[in-house]
């Protein structure tokens, strides 16, 4: 236990260990429990990101910036206590009209700056100019209605010290700005499902995914690429974040798809492609799944069951692209003793699979997602220790016992400290992106630009869909998909709804293309991971991945026209419209791949990317012609193939 006796460790244990106390204990007002979980997150940030971070190998001195980011921390506790003692005053006081105090202006103040530090910090300079950019316009938008080309962002607020007063209330004096509904969400739910993921993670969660993979799919052709896309599906929809997948699992899957064949850009997309679905697939979604029920008041089952059949067309097209690919090249499956794992061995712990199981009847059946989480936590924790004690004493004897119940208490702390640690990648960005939803709310930004793109676009559909594609997928380069699809849903849906598109249409077509950037050149942060692991060329890397995941960018095209792939609406036509975007799938990775029996011609190329897209397209009419085209290109390449085949019979005799 000594390597826990260390500043980030004991600050992680302790964040969990309140996070826990809010669900069984005695539970704070919101006002006050938010603050307290985003200070939790800014001082382990400026724990384990340091202002200079220390050359690799040398040894760590305690030096002038060293004390700065504990000042910092120490600044950051005295910003939560400060919350927690004052709750009964902010919870009784009126907002705008009570003004706050000097005393609350410098803690707003503070509190705002710290939030930017670690933005930068832990996530990079994307997310931080964004935050400086509106931090500038809140002050300066009055001057801007002055400027002729710039008119028409500026906002009729006053600067003047009322104007700031009132700033800083909305920010950090209730639940709007930075504690607002991205932190509300990262405190309430999304920290306890990343604490569930590294329960399951440590106690063999991760292992069985990988070898229920190989099992499943290993010994098909392109055996190990397969395996990358389903242990991705399985992984991603706990971990939900892609850069994680892809380091994660991109180590074991990576080196085994070069070694069956595949070059090394190939497979590092695969992984990237792969692991960016993981974000698209419940019950996680990087924290986008409970931001959506938040924003549009639904129930997170809702949102859950609607990510399902899009996130299963993603990982369709690709196992097909993956397919065609492993068949225009000759790829084979893993022999059996690559496996390196056997049936017996993974029966043997599919009871890793019973809290997952629990925890998505209880999310069903309209559980409090913080509890529900936690249950499951200790249903992982309860079989872990009954399956290593039965190991333990069957082997050892007693003495077996109290070494299994070590190891299971081990593993617990780990599981806590390394869960809080993985939360830094929730809570800071979804704080960060709070100031920006609480300027844009103030400054009524996300009509102005709604009114932007509809006059930029015409009033028409698909122009005004390219534009926010192209926006959301900028942003997305610069920063994690949470925060690209939070900015992106508060400057892009209103313009959306006034094109009269559904709401949760919206919401997931702006997700989609948040999720999507990780793999969108010219930054794309997936790929860039894989690529480093499979000592690939990354922009080779990254074009590759944009090429494998073009299923995402007609999936969420199309439910953008009609929610029906949403599981909106009569079931035949969900039915009909799944079955035809199944095929399309098909015809889309015949064009990627290039390959659907034999090497594709250029016509044959552009006729199945035709074909995919009237097939994705939710119109009868229009997938019954891409229906005619995919057959007319099938039909085409079996004669070519059968001709040739022929042929070379014919050759082989007359030798």
């Amino acid at each position: 236990m000594k390597k826990y006796c260390n500043p980030a460790s004991v600050v992680a244990l302790l964040w969990a260990l309140f996070q826990i106390w809010m669900v069984y204990g005695s539970p704070l007002e919101l006002i006050v429990a938010v603050p307290i979980h985003v200070m939790f997150g800014v001082m382990l940030t400026f724990i384990t990101h340091p202002l200079i971070a220390p050359p690799e190998g040398s040894p760590r001195h305690f030096g002038v910036s060293r004390a700065s980011d504990y000042l910092l921390v120490a600044v950051a506790a005295a910003i939560a206590v400060h919350y927690y003692l004052n709750g009964e005053t902010l919870i009784t006081r009126i907002a705008m009209v009570d003004l706050p105090t000097t005393f609350d202006l410098v803690v707003g103040v503070v509190t705002i700056t710290l939030v930017v530090e670690a933005v930068r910090r832990s996530l990079g300079m994307g997310l931080t100019t964004v935050i400086l950019v509106f931090l500038v316009y809140q002050f300066c938008g009055p001057l801007l209605r002055e400027v002729p080309l710039l008119r028409i962002i500026g906002h009729d607020g006053q600067p003047s010290r009322l104007f700031f007063e009132t700033f800083i209330d909305l920010q950090t004096m209730q639940n709007e700005g930075v504690f607002g509904i991205p932190s509300i969400v990262s405190y309430g739910q999304v920290f306890y499902f990343l604490l569930f993921g590294a329960f399951l993670q440590l106690f063999g969660g991760g292992q069985l995914f990988m070898d229920l993979s190989m099992l499943l799919v290993g010994r098909l052709r392109g055996g190990m690429a397969k395996v990358s896309i389903v242990s991705s599906t399985l992984f991603g929809a706990v971990s939900g974040s892609a850069t994680a997948n892809a380091a994660v699992m991109g180590m074991f899957t990576i080196p085994a798809m070069k070694r069956s064949g595949m070059r090394a850009e190939q497979a590092a997309a695969v992984e990237a492609t792969s692991s960016t679905g993981g974000q698209l697939m419940p019950p996680v979604m990087g924290a986008a799944a409970f931001l959506i029920a938040q924003f549009m008041g639904i129930p997170y089952a809702e949102v859950a069951l609607a990510a399902i059949i899009p996130a299963l067309l993603f990982y369709l097209a690709l196992y097909f692209v993956v397919d065609l690919l492993a068949r225009r090249n000759n790829l084979s499956g893993l022999t059996k003793a690559e496996l390196e794992t056997d049936w017996g061995s993974v029966l043997k712990r599919l009871y890793l699979l019973i809290p997952v199981c629990v925890l998505v009847y209880q999310i069903m059946a309209g559980r409090a997602l913080s509890s529900a989480t936690l249950e499951a936590v200790w249903l992982t924790v309860f079989l872990g220790l009954f399956t290593r004690c039965w190991d333990g004493v069957r082997e050892h004897g007693l003495a077996g016992l109290a070494g299994a119940v070590r190891s299971v208490v081990g593993d617990s702390v780990q599981a806590l400290d390394s869960g809080a640690r993985s939360a830094i990648a929730v809570a800071i960005p979804c704080a960060g992106a709070g100031i920006v939803v609480g300027i844009a709310s103030s400054t009524n930004l996300g009509l102005t630009f709604g009114t932007f793109v509809t006059t930029l676009s015409g009033g028409m559909m698909i122009p005004a869909l390219l534009l926010v594609m192209v926006m959301v997928i900028v942003m997305g380069m610069g920063m994690p998909t949470t925060a690209a699809y939070i900015m992106g849903a508060i400057l892009a849906i209103p313009a959306l709804d006034k094109l009269g598109i559904p709401q949760i249409s919206s919401h997931f077509f702006v997700l989609y293309f948040a999720a999507l950037s990780m793999v969108t050149p010219p930054v794309a942060l997936a790929a860039f991971v894989a690529g480093g692991i499979a000592k690939a060329d990354v922009w080779k890397t990254g074009w590759a991945a944009f090429r494998y995941s073009l299923a995402g960018f007609l999936v969420a095209f199309a439910f953008a026209f009609s929610p029906a792939l949403l599981l909106q609406g009569e079931w035949i036509k969900i039915a009909t419209a799944t079955v035809t975007a199944a095929i399309g799938c098909y015809a889309l990775a015949g064009c990627v791949a290039g390959f659907l029996r034999t090497r594709n011609s250029r016509l044959e190329s552009v006729l199945l990317l035709a074909a995919a897209v009237l097939l994705i397209t939710p119109k009868l009419a229009a997938s019954l012609v891409g229906l005619v085209l995919l057959a007319a290109v099938l039909g085409g390449q079996l004669w070519r193939r059968r001709a040739a085949d022929t042929a070379s019979v014919s050759t082989a005799r007359q030798e």
